[in-house]
């Protein structure tokens, strides 16, 4: 019998085979301490953020980082919005990892959930599906990337309408490992110009790698968090 999707990713032990766990203590630490990899997070976001959009600010496409088909003038502002919508969606997906915030106002984290889904994702993929064709060297990953992207996002949010919040959760990380995708590819060219590398050959291998890789590294680190919290009480962790 095939597995449920809701379950099949992630295993969690036998409640027999789980000892008893002690009570929790509240700590004095403030969260953000106990969640140290969210600032950080921030940081990464609003970095990539700072390097990506100055080039568009003053709407010349001469200016932009990615080449611009000639004879295809819809490029350039399709390219713009989906720069614009994958902003969203990379602010709003960072805010609903915060702990915090989901704890202490969830009506926030719902409406800004909807934000993620509706004015982030589903414009920014599609926009992708578009501009890929018409880009230099279109990509599978990253047309693959799109189509999971919106999988995991729509099952994630099905399940949160349904009550079903611990499916919620395992499928948003889904989805934010192929939201965060991107980041990786400026990752690896800042690398190779710290490295000083010259070599064409190896630009355009990363360039060709990074759309696969990206979303690949991403989804291993986020299956292996949710194996390494599997145990846990839902309420103590993102």
């Amino acid at each position: 019998m095939a597995q449920n999707l809701d379950t099949a990713p992630r295993t969690r032990p036998a409640p027999d085979a789980v000892e008893p766990r002690p009570a929790a203590r509240r700590s004095a630490a403030p969260v953000w301490w106990r969640r140290p990899w969210v600032l950080p997070l921030g940081v990464v976001v609003f970095a990539f953020l700072s390097m990506v959009w100055p080039p568009y600010l003053g709407l010349d496409p001469k200016a932009s980082l990615i080449p611009i088909r000639p004879g295809a003038p819809q490029h350039y502002p399709m390219l713009v919005a989906h720069i614009a919508t994958g902003t969203i969606a990379l602010v709003t997906v960072v805010l609903q990892l915060w702990p915090w915030l989901r704890r202490r106002h969830p009506a926030a984290h719902r409406l800004i959930g909807r934000a993620y889904v509706f004015a982030g994702v589903l414009p920014s993929a599609l926009l992708a599906f578009f501009i890929t064709p018409l880009s230099m060297g279109p990509s599978v990953g990253t047309t693959l990337g799109g189509v999971l992207w919106l999988f995991t996002t729509g099952m994630g949010f099905t399940r949160a309408v349904q009550g079903r919040i611990e499916a919620h959760r395992m499928w948003m990380l889904y989805s934010f490992a192929f939201a965060i995708n991107i980041v990786w590819g400026r990752v690896f060219v800042v690398l190779l110009m710290s490295l000083g590398v010259q070599n064409q050959e190896i630009w355009g291998q990363v360039a060709g790698t990074a759309p696969w890789l990206g979303w690949v590294i991403n989804l291993f680190l986020v299956q292996w968090w949710l194996n390494r919290t599997a145990d846990r009480p839902l309420k103590e962790i993102v």
